[in-house]
């Protein structure tokens, strides 16, 4: 079956897809979470779309959006690695991150037994996680699970998709990508200067785009920019 396609605009219409998949969701599981996977290439945008979705979605059922960015290893994690040195070059790769404490916290969101959950967040300054830094409760109805890897093919990270009710990817075109990684890193203070953002946005991070282009399991929603 093909995926539907919509654009980043559409997004009154995305958020009535969410909150129809919810009621449709309440009358087939009653009290069930509504989960929803969003992937996409770094700099796509989806962290700020999610976030809107988040604002609009909130007027009618309580919804919390879930990083995947809050599973990175810690610095002095990757440091022990056996490849230690290219998992610190290559930080924010697949390999990089705890996606086995990822996938047992999805698995615990319809767990009927727990009513708080609690996950990490990313400290883009302290450049790791910080543990139990977002909250979900009982009152939290719909999830947004949000990450560049969050649809790959890979061992384990494959499992996701079996905890989730819908699987969306946010496209956006590599050049914009890019633009948008080079001003990221400035701001960030990642690279000091436009010269290392680029060498920067031109190897790791497109190094990962590719990746998720090649190693993705097809979607249900494909939200393009535009």
């Amino acid at each position: 079956m093909k995926p539907i396609i919509v654009y980043t605009d559409q997004i009154d219409d995305i958020c009535e897809r969410v909150l129809e998949l919810y009621h449709e969701k309440q009358r087939t599981q009653p009290g069930k979470r509504l989960l929803i996977s969003l992937a996409g290439f770094p700099g796509s945008g989806k962290t700020t779309l999610a976030s809107n979705i988040l604002k609009e979605v909130t007027k009618s059922v309580k919804c919390q959006v879930l990083p995947q960015d809050g599973f990175h290893l810690y610095r002095k994690q990757l440091g022990e690695l056996t490849n230690a040195q290219e998992a610190i070059i290559r930080r924010g790769a697949p390999f990089t991150f705890n996606v086995d404490a990822f996938v047992a916290l999805l698995s615990r969101l319809n767990d009927p037994s727990v009513d708080v959950i609690k996950a990490p967040s990313f400290d883009h300054e302290l450049k790791d996680p910080i543990e139990d830094d977002i909250i979900i409760d009982a009152e939290t109805r719909i999830v947004i699970v949000e990450g560049n890897y969050v649809s790959l093919k890979d061992k384990v990270w494959n499992e996701i998709s079996n905890f989730v009710d819908e699987t969306w990817f946010c496209e956006t075109p590599l050049d914009i990508v890019r633009d948008r990684l080079i001003h990221r890193h400035l701001l960030s203070k990642v690279s000091e200067n436009v010269k290392e953002a680029e060498e920067r946005a031109d190897g790791s991070d497109l190094m990962n785009a590719l990746y998720i282009l090649e190693n993705s399991k097809e979607v249900d929603l494909r939200i393009i920019t535009r």
